[in-house]
């Protein structure tokens, strides 16, 4: 075995990174991708080669924090589409009940409209995952603080554009991709500037520029799918707003 070294950038700056479970990762780029190094003789020519390290899924003690919106989001269909418990629209954000309805600021987010929309929702959070593991995410609850500081700025922006722009005091939606969009928001801005602490805790994330390309990536095509039938635009804008205005905290 030799050194380690980055699959990615070819640097030997590796650390591990007990925050992620003992995880390597490459100080100078933020990969995962670290092999090391080996030599051996063959025909009296040296050979250089790569063995992976990072095979295989990687189970965190700071993955709860994921786990939790992702089981509300579950329990919460299998309510409203499995046993037909709930209705869904006593428990959707609409713009004209909202301030006498308070309680729909929080239950709109984690309702969905069909079983596709919620896989799209779910998928969304498992994807920041490795996006916040990929920064060098270093809080054991940030996901939850970033989730609980999103849904009432994002409300709050996307109520005021019903009311006072639109004037629509009809505007219903429901689901969890207007606190996603804000997770992108804060995410891309991260991976371009790092975030070293968020509301006074350190959160050590860290600039990343491949993480960055494939976010701005994901990003445009969010927003261009934003504006199909049936999805709320508004929704979605205001919640990559939110994200943005949390991230300059």
């Amino acid at each position: 075995m030799g050194i380690h070294k980055c699959c990615e950038c070819g640097s030997t700056n590796i650390k591990n990174d007990r925050s992620l479970g003992g995880r390597l990762v490459c100080i100078k780029c933020g990969s995962f991708r670290i092999g090391f190094r080996q030599g051996r003789n063959s025909a009296n020519k040296g050979f250089q080669g790569y063995r992976s390290l990072s095979s295989g899924i990687n189970i965190s003690k700071d993955d709860w924090q994921y786990l939790i919106p992702f089981l509300i989001c579950f329990v919460a269909f299998i309510g409203t589409d499995i046993f037909g418990l709930i209705d869904r629209l006593n428990f959707a954000y609409w713009s004209g009940k909202l301030l006498s309805q308070p309680h729909r600021i929080i239950t709109s987010h984690f309702f969905h409209g069909d079983f596709r929309h919620l896989l799209l929702n779910t998928g969304g959070i498992i994807i920041s995952r490795y996006f916040f593991m990929t920064l060098g995410l270093s809080s054991r609850s940030f996901f939850l603080t970033l989730i609980v500081s999103l849904i009432p700025v994002q409300v709050f922006l996307n109520w005021l554009y019903d009311i006072f722009v639109a004037r629509n005091l009809m505007s219903l939606s429901l689901g969890f991709s207007g606190i996603l969009y804000g997770i992108d928001a804060f995410i891309l801005l991260a991976s371009i500037y790092g975030k070293k602490t968020f509301l006074g805790v350190q959160i050590g994330l860290r600039s990343n520029y491949q993480c960055r390309q494939t976010m701005t990536v994901l990003t445009v095509i969010g927003v261009l799918y934003s504006f199909g039938p049936g999805i709320s635009l508004i929704g979605h804008l205001s919640g990559f707003a939110a994200g943005s205005i949390l991230f300059l905290l």
